[in-house]
């Protein structure tokens, strides 16, 4: 590679020998591994392959038919039941907390001795 992906962001050279395979393993790995962490040189990588969109592979056919296929198998349903569920029950936790919450602080303005409320009535910063 034309540059030292820990310090610099991935040029132009880059990415061309990408697209024509000239990486070696390392390389590659390296290559992904800095556009997957990497916002400038992600979105440079994508906008290089937007100019090059004719390098990109043409997905299959079947394709579409087999995600659609595979969404509606029991256990990815079930897996995607479990995640709703578990938000629903978050949000009814956090629900709860801040209603007691709610209710101490409630009950704490109600117990107080109305002494040390009068004093905090009149308890003033600057006079």
């Amino acid at each position: 590679m034309t540059t030292t992906i820990s310090n610099i962001h991935l040029s132009e050279q880059d990415f061309e020998a990408w697209e024509q395979g000239r990486l070696s393993d390392a390389q590659m790995e390296a290559f992904l591994t800095h556009t997957a962490n990497c916002p400038h040189c992600g979105d440079a990588w994508f906008a290089y392959m937007s100019r090059h969109a004719e390098a990109l592979p043409e997905p299959p056919a079947y394709l579409a038919q087999e995600i659609t296929e595979r969404v509606h198998q029991p256990d990815v349903v079930i897996a995607q039941k479990a995640r709703t569920t578990s938000k629903k029950v978050q949000l009814l936790l956090y629900s709860l907390k801040v209603g007691v919450a709610l209710a101490a602080s409630i009950y704490m303005l109600f117990a107080m001795d109305p002494q040390m409320f009068e004093l905090m009535a009149n308890f003033t910063i600057l006079k």
